[in-house]
């Protein structure tokens, strides 16, 4: 994992270039070394008093989870309620995903876009990379989603979509630009 995070990171083309033709297994492995890592760690740092909030978190799975925990779970089973916290991410992790694969690929396929859902997919899961540097600490988190944006939306699309630079760069900043706006003017990211 760490090999792979270190080429995406270094060589963003050429990484999904070299991904081009794998199946699915490789990128769905990734994703759950990468969620694993931050299930472990978000509620170590819940527990230590910084809430996963949208300027706190790099993934909604931590969002959702934490607000669960929080209204829900805290009340009744106490300190319990973070070992829980650590499945809850896990699962809604999963959830995500897929609601994210599918909207990656009609989006990339509306504009022009040509490949097979299992890009979506691979763009979904290698794009939460950058989120295992510390997504789960207050102000850098926000910082890694961007970067993880960056990922899913420009470099993506761009190779393995074949999309032209100019509409994957365009994506990428309305999908910055309304995720700023609506963290600046809501507080929130996505509704959560």
């Amino acid at each position: 994992m760490l090999m792979r995070l270190y080429t995406m990171l270094r060589t963003p083309d050429v990484f999904f270039e070299g991904v081009r033709d794998e199946g699915g297994l490789n990128p769905f492995s990734f994703f759950l070394q990468i969620s694993a890592i931050i299930a472990l760690f978000t509620p170590i740092v819940n527990y230590l008093g910084w809430q996963s909030t949208d300027q706190s978190a790099a993934y909604q799975a931590q969002i959702i989870a934490w607000k669960i925990t929080q209204e829900q779970l805290l009340p009744v089973l106490g300190g319990w309620s973070y070992v829980i916290e650590f499945f809850l991410i896990l699962g809604l992790s999963l959830i995500v995903l897929v609601f994210m694969t599918g909207f990656l690929h009609l989006i990339f396929r509306l504009l022009g876009g040509k490949g097979p859902i299992l890009n979506a997919r691979k763009v979904a899961c290698y794009g939460a990379g950058p989120c295992v540097l510390l997504g789960w600490l207050p102000y850098w988190s926000v910082f890694v989603a961007i970067w993880s944006l960056l990922f899913q939306f420009y470099y993506g699309p761009k190779v393995l979509y074949r999309m032209q630079e100019g509409l994957a760069l365009i994506i990428l900043a309305f999908i910055v630009g309304a995720t700023l706006l609506e963290l600046m003017v809501r507080g929130t990211t996505v509704g959560f």
